[in-house]
């Protein structure tokens, strides 16, 4: 481990590449792992410590044919998204690019999950279930567990898996999901399961519609009712290891457990927040979650306080999770999905290539009315030049920008230019009350050692401009 803004991330030889797969005909090169944070900064090398962990978004576009309710990730960039219809959208360049499959199931799908090693499950509306064993591409019809909807399913470890249903019955397989046994009717009345999560060393949480908490101990064997931790519904559950564990309700309230869900404190509404759709744990004790105002909120201590990064999303937020490394996608109910991944293009480069890609931004407002410069990776504009240094000859090309606010009025402009040796280059991208924008036309040599930089003009004292990412090819 290195540490980078007194942050520890991995090496580049503590990471697991595929090099089997097609990175868009880019060599795989190793370049070494840095000394320092400052060498790996000063050799464009800083995305693959993934630094962003969800506090930047990137619209990806209209991805579902309907609402984007759940991912499972399933390990080397692949992806299964359930959009509430008979086919499942499937990923394997990080959710850059989709493409439909059949599971075989003639009813929607309504509960999806990761049971590691290939092997992936759905459940149907009409309680059917459907097992793939190649990471999601083809699939097996394995019948009717119950002869109503299948909620959740969830993987507790070791081919055990827990299957919830609107018939208030919890089902459970110990074979990967070839064989179901039925446990009976767990919750009690008219209420039915919601939200679930897996807490390790045989302990897993389900949530129902009435805000009650169900715990088992034995890899879902048994449960005990912990009675009415919500006073309304329970959407949204996450483990974020060490015994620790949030909830999240209809109310926007946030409920955090730190002795693997026994009892549970209530941190109240956070920062104005509403319905909770979904929580995803990033690592590191960042923490995710997000509501019906297509917020998305953020901890980076374990849960214990929040900021909110504003409307990520025109519309609720439903489906989270994270795919390893600092990337994250969220999905909405307007069948976009978004990805966090401090703007890096996991399907066209080599990630082993770094200098093939160079990375600016700015975390907060812009200068206004002013000439300042954006940093390397993240953090505040800069009045002096911070340069990047290039290690090997070739093209700058491809300059795209986004920001999250845009300047705030017609004819109010952020101007981006490429610098090389502090010397303005052709390639610049204006934003007039814009959030985003590119220069896939200008092109520039350089030479290695030609240290690179972008420089920043905002033409009035009101631009509210904030929240930055540059990205640049070095090709």
């Amino acid at each position: 481990m290195i540490l980078i803004n007194g942050v520890e991330k991995p090496k580049l030889s503590d990471l697991n590449i595929d090099v089997s797969k097609d990175w868009g005909a880019h060599k795989i090169e190793n370049l070494g792992t840095p000394d320092s944070g400052d060498d790996a900064l000063s050799r464009g090398l800083v995305d693959i410590y993934s630094i962003d962990y969800g506090l930047k978004w990137q619209d990806l576009g209209v991805i579902g044919g309907g609402f984007v309710w759940r991912f499972a990730y399933l390990g080397n960039g692949i992806i299964l998204l359930q959009e509430g219809s008979i086919l499942l959208k499937r990923s394997t360049d990080y959710g850059l690019t989709w493409t439909n499959i059949l599971v075989g199931l003639p009813n929607s799908i309504s509960g999806i999950a990761d049971l590691s090693n290939g092997i992936a499950l759905v459940g149907d509306v009409a309680g059917r279930i459907a097992r793939s064993m190649d990471y999601g591409y083809t699939w097996t019809n394995l019948g009717a567990v119950t002869g109503n909807q299948i909620f959740d399913i969830l993987h507790l470890g070791n081919g055990i898996v827990i299957a919830t249903s609107d018939d208030r019955h919890i089902y459970r397989s110990t074979d990967y999901g070839l064989n179901w046994a039925d446990l009976g009717a767990v919750f009690v009345g008219p209420n039915i399961a919601l939200g679930h999560a897996y807490l390790s060393n045989g302990i897993a949480i389900v949530s129902d519609d009435n805000g009650h908490v169900f715990r088992s101990t034995d890899y879902g064997l048994n449960w005990d009712d912990l009675g009415a931790v919500a006073t309304g519904e329970l959407n949204a559950m996450a483990y974020l290891g060490n015994g620790i564990a949030l909830l999240g309700d209809e109310a926007g309230h946030v409920f955090r457990s730190t002795d693997f869900g026994a009892t549970w404190a209530d941190l109240g509404t956070i920062l104005g927040s509403d319905w909770i759709n979904d929580i995803a744990y990033l690592g590191n004790g960042v923490v995710i979650f997000g509501c019906d105002n297509g917020h998305i909120y953020r901890s980076a201590d374990y849960g214990v306080t929040w900021a909110d990064l504003g409307a990520i999303s025109g519309g609720s937020v439903l489906g989270l999770a994270y795919l390893d490394n600092g990337i994250a996608l969220m999905g909405d109910h307007v069948r976009h999905v978004y990805r966090s991944t401090s703007a890096f293009q996991l399907s066209n480069s080599n990630p082993n290539q770094f200098d093939a890609q160079l990375q600016f931004g700015c975390l907060g407002a812009i200068t206004p009315n002013d000439t300042s410069y954006l940093a390397p990776s993240n953090g505040a504009t800069q009045v002096n030049e911070i340069r990047v240094r290039v290690t090997r000859p070739g093209v700058l090309k491809n300059l795209f920008i986004k920001q999250r606010v845009a300047s705030g009025g017609a004819g109010w402009t952020d101007i981006y230019t490429v610098r090389v040796n502090g010397v303005n280059k052709s390639i610049t991208c204006t934003l007039d009350n814009a959030t985003e924008g590119s220069d896939v036309t200008n092109e520039e040599l350089v030479a290695a050692g030609d240290q690179v930089s972008i420089r920043l003009v905002s033409n009035n004292v009101g631009d509210t401009s904030a929240d930055v990412v540059a990205s640049l090819e070095l090709v």
